[in-house]
């Protein structure tokens, strides 16, 4: 039989009264506590979970681990759920929450700020969300974070209040609003704490549907439907919803319907992108659901035209007419399937076209050869006075970086080589306005340069203001050209003079300038397979050449540069640079670091009136050779400058035949009217510091004048000091030297020459310093300028030499010199620390003909230095502070 509640208690009461007092007790238990939570688990759907585990920790510190157990809607969705029960009466435990997936790796966890207080009787109800450390990536704004939902008690009973209250965050940490229902009734709630009293789900009347966002359902009619909204301050939704049991004598509230949910998010609007009536709009895709839901899409547009497919998250629409004001918006309602939704808005402008105008087009030449530049300038208004970007693209060749104020734009163009057969040099100009509107422009170029052979294609540069630049290795059949005024920059790249497939001998430069300044640096110039052809004049193989010009060429190689290893072709110059100007200022040029190696004839020539400052480059002729006497460095004609710390090495010829007996030369210094009508003489030489090793002639002076070769008439300053010469052995039957001097008054002084190749002792056909005298009579000279010293101090070096009477190197007869000075209490030293005993005489027996010394003087002032040889004195005056 069925009891009715008041009833069953009474009879409770009558069993307990007929059992009191019997004489045996029944045995001692400990029944279990009452109360306990219920914790009730709803994991984002992004995240694949498998299993749900909650770590509690009770007041005594003991701490356990729940398995939740899931429970699947019909509608696919997963919720979790599990009941904690007290170790001791109304204790308060901590609470976390890990969600797994099938590999067991923890994908989303979720901890309580609070903890949890277990009441006496009945459970208490936590609704949590394990989410990932943080927000999906690359979203400029975040849904907030709802963690958990708390109520005292997870059953009801109808007109009982029970406070509710929410644990939120938010990533970019906004002001947050809530919003709270209860079985689609809106609660008068607006923090993360709310009252609720308990009431049953309301039947709706027949044929309509039930609480909001869901249909109603007879089985439920004991469970409240609790929903908690949370909005950010840029309008990101959360929505939590759970139920909540509402009775007296009832088990737990269904886990159906359980879901945490992030509604779409929609990206800002934005200004308004340019249309053009009658063109095509792809629409962005800038909603992002955090969730991973599929999105359900309704386009709509406050202009008219039409869209390819409203449903779509990227429609296509099709202005169809011009708004007076041009602005358009179209609108996006965005649905989650969760009740979840957003609206995305895109800003368009859409006109009719009205496109730039050009006003003016100018181009500073029609015709073009290799090298040239061609400018092209425009002058363009927009009718709507919008602002306008400038395209220019050309189909060969190379473009500069345009400049222009944005209504003008100016460009170069150039190609440095050769174009391909039977095309036409294009460049052509696109002037789009703010609206998308466009107007077109061609230039065309006449090319009056070489066209390329066959396989050969120009080389890929890239035309930037006063510079050019190899983007990649480039084989040539004939020369590259440098524009005027540019710097050409190789970036470590490789330029090949080849004539495979070209059906002629290569002829000419494989670098070189087309204006009267040329830079050039960082490039590797190389040849492979050339004819052994002979050509003379402007069509002999140079590496890099400056005609005419000034400029620099630094730290490039030039390598290999030769008709096959069997040549004798009077060519193969690794670096030219010649001025064949006549008369004016010399162009000013500077070679510096430098690699030069196996080139053919010479490794730098520098001819006619160029100053020059040659310095820290290394050349390898690669000798000793018996093909062609080869030269390290070569001034001629009317150089001037200076050549310094040079490694120059390997210039020598072997021959058998005294027929075509020759020599090779580490530096050439040669002019004068010997060598033809009109030939400068080269001057203002200085030739210091530098490295000779292994050349026939280390320091080849060779000016002459008239046809018996006579050294020139007045001296041409030009100074040999401080190098270093070297030849291990005799290799040229005929002549070496380490110095070979045909001038007049060159000063030669301090090289340190070493080896047998340059002793005569040894060979007669080898000399360390060989110099035309000029008459018999001798005088003694110095060599270094008058110095300045402290009193006591040791000065620098001075140096006497022997000469004859217009200044030459020359032998006196007895090869020594006397000292003496206007202070008796001056001494002369041997050792540059004067460390050593006084002197009064040096020896020039050497083969520079010179002596060292240094002097100390106790008194200051003037100090006159007197050098008698010979019976010739000279004096020198010093000065002593």
């Amino acid at each position: 039989m069925t009891l009715k509640p008041a009833r069953a208690l009474h009879l409770v009461g009558l069993l307990l009264l007929t059992t009191f007092g019997c004489v045996e007790e029944d045995p001692a238990f400990t029944a279990p506590l009452a109360g306990g939570a219920r914790l009730v688990v709803a994991p984002p759907r992004s995240s694949a979970v498998a299993a749900v585990t909650a770590s509690v920790t009770h007041a005594s510190g003991a701490t356990e681990s729940k398995a939740l157990t899931s429970a699947t809607d019909p509608d696919g969705r997963i919720a979790w759920s599990a009941v904690v029960k007290p170790e001791s009466p109304e204790e308060e435990i901590q609470l976390t929450v890990a969600a797994e997936d099938s590999a067991k790796t923890v994908v989303a966890s979720v901890k309580s700020d609070a903890g949890v207080k277990l009441p006496l009787y009945g459970e208490a109800l936590v609704v949590l969300v394990p989410l990932p450390e943080s927000g999906a990536p690359g979203l400029a704004n975040h849904a907030p974070r709802i963690h958990e939902v708390r109520a005292q008690s997870a059953i009801v009973a109808p007109g009982e209040t029970v406070t509710l209250s929410a644990q939120v965050s938010d990533e970019e940490e906004g002001v947050l609003t809530y919003e709270w229902t209860a079985s689609g009734r809106v609660l008068a709630c607006e923090d993360a704490t709310c009252e609720w009293t308990a009431a049953r789900p309301p039947v709706p009347d027949a044929g309509t549907e039930g609480d909001a966002g869901t249909d109603y359902d007879p089985t439920l009619k004991d469970d409240a439907l609790i929903s908690l909204r949370v909005t950010d301050a840029q309008g990101a939704v959360s929505t939590l919803q759970f139920h909540l049991g509402v009775g007296t004598v009832r088990g737990p509230a269904s886990l159906r319907k359980t879901w945490f949910n992030r509604a779409p998010v929609a990206s800002v609007a934005g200004e308004p992108q340019q249309v053009m009536l009658g063109s095509t709009f792809q629409v962005p895709a800038p909603v992002t659901d955090e969730d991973g839901d599929v999105l359900t899409y309704a386009w709509s547009a406050t202009c008219e035209g039409t869209f390819d497919n409203v449903t779509l998250a990227r429609p296509v629409f099709t202005p169809g007419a011009a708004p007076t004001d041009c602005g358009c918006q179209l609108k996006g309602a965005v649905t989650d399937g969760f009740g979840g939704s957003t609206e995305q808005l895109v800003n368009l402008c859409v006109r009719a076209e009205a496109p730039p105008v050009l006003e003016t087009t100018s181009q500073s030449a029609e015709s073009a050869l290799a090298g040239e530049r061609v400018t092209f300038t425009v002058d363009v208004t927009d009718p709507r006075g919008e602002a306008m970007t400038f395209a220019w693209t050309s189909n060969v060749g190379a473009l500069g970086t345009p400049v222009g104020n944005g209504a003008t734009s100016t460009v170069d163009w150039t190609e440095l080589s050769c174009l391909p057969a039977d095309v036409t040099p294009t460049v052509d100009l696109v002037v789009t306005n703010a609206s998308g509107a466009s107007t077109r422009h061609s230039f065309q170029v006449t090319w009056t340069g070489r066209r390329c052979g066959p396989g050969e294609t120009a080389c890929a540069i890239t035309l930037s203001p006063g510079q050019v630049t190899l983007r990649e290795d480039c084989v040539v059949q004939s020369a590259v050209f440098i524009p005027d005024g540019f710097t050409f920059d190789g970036a470590g790249h490789t330029l090949t003079a080849s004539e495979d497939g070209a059906g002629d001998h290569y002829k000419g430069a494989v670098l070189r300038n087309r204006g009267t300044v040329a830079n050039v640096r960082f490039v590797t110039v190389t040849a492979r397979n050339l004819s052994d052809v002979c050509d003379a004049g402007v069509d002999r193989l140079r590496g890099i050449l400056l005609e005419d010009a000034s400029g620099t060429i630094e730290n490039t190689v030039v390598e290999d540069l030769n008709q096959g290893t069997i040549s004798g072709c009077q060519e193969g110059f690794a670096i030219d640079v010649r001025n064949s100007t006549v008369g004016g200022a010399p162009v000013p040029v500077v070679i510096r670091g430098n690699r030069l190696t196996g080139y053919q004839k010479v490794g730098v020539v520098v001819q006619g009136r160029v100053a020059v400052t040659l310095e820290d480059n290394t050349l390898d002729g690669l000798g000793p050779t018996s093909r062609i006497s080869r030269t390290g460095i070569q001034l001629a004609y009317g150089a001037s400058g200076q050549v310094v710390g040079n490694e120059v090495q390997g210039n020598a010829f072997l021959f058998e035949d005294l027929r075509s007996a020759d020599y090779g030369s580490g530096i050439l210094v040669v002019g004068g009217s010997a060598y033809g009508v009109g030939r400068e003489l080269c001057h203002d030489l200085l030739i210091q510091d530098n490295e000779l090793v292994g050349n026939d002639v280390g320091v080849n002076l060779i000016q002459a004048e008239g046809n018996d070769y006579d050294p020139p008439a007045a001296p041409q300053n030009i100074q040999v000091l401080g190098n270093e010469l070297s030849k291990e052995d005799l290799t040229n039957q005929v002549y070496q030297a380490a110095i070979s001097d045909n001038g007049t008054a060159n000063l030669i002084s301090r090289n340190r020459i070493s080896g047998d190749g340059y002793n005569g002792e040894l060979y007669e056909t080898a000399i360390g310093v060989d110099v035309v005298t000029q008459g018999e009579d001798r005088q003694v000279g110095f060599a270094t300028p008058a110095r300045t010293v402290d009193v006591d101090t040791c000065s620098d070096a001075l140096v006497v030499q022997g000469w004859d009477l217009v200044g030459n190197l020359a032998s006196l007869s007895v090869p020594e010199v006397a000292l003496a000075a206007s202070d008796p209490g001056a001494t002369f030293h041997l050792l540059p620390d004067c460390s050593d005993a006084p002197v009064a005489v040096v020896s020039l027996k050497n083969s520079q003909r010179e002596g060292l010394f240094y002097i100390r003087a106790a008194t200051a002032g003037p100090l006159t230095i007197t050098a008698t040889g010979d019976g010739a004195s000279k004096t020198q005056e010093q000065t002593v502070r």
